[in-house]
């Protein structure tokens, strides 16, 4: 995942955040599915992340302005917000995941 994100970000900033935005999901399928490989799992995060895209580019946009205020905070802030991030993105996952579901059905 990295080396596919690092070859894009090689060419243009803009395809190389459209690259990592599109794997996002990669370690939260692994991580569901012990079966499943790397390469079927990029594919798969992929194919669920589209139409998902600028959703979680929003996502991205909140948690940059409240990264800028827990450095206000030197930093103490994070504490609380890397869990908040972690939560929230995995609640994304779940929310994605059960609508590509009773899409395919």
């Amino acid at each position: 995942m990295i080396l596919f994100i690092v070859l894009r970000l090689i060419l243009l900033i803009v395809p190389g955040i459209i690259a990592a935005i599109s794997y996002s999901m990669t370690f939260y399928i692994l991580a569901e599915d012990n079966t499943i490989e790397p390469q079927p799992a990029l594919e798969k995060s992929k194919q669920m992340m589209e139409g998902n895209k600028m959703k979680f580019f929003y996502l991205g946009l909140r948690f940059f302005g409240l990264c800028l205020l827990c450095i206000l905070t030197l930093g103490i802030g994070f504490l609380w917000l890397i869990p908040y991030i972690n939560v929230t993105v995995a609640n994304f996952y779940e929310d994605i995941k059960n609508n590509a579901v009773t899409v395919d059905n």
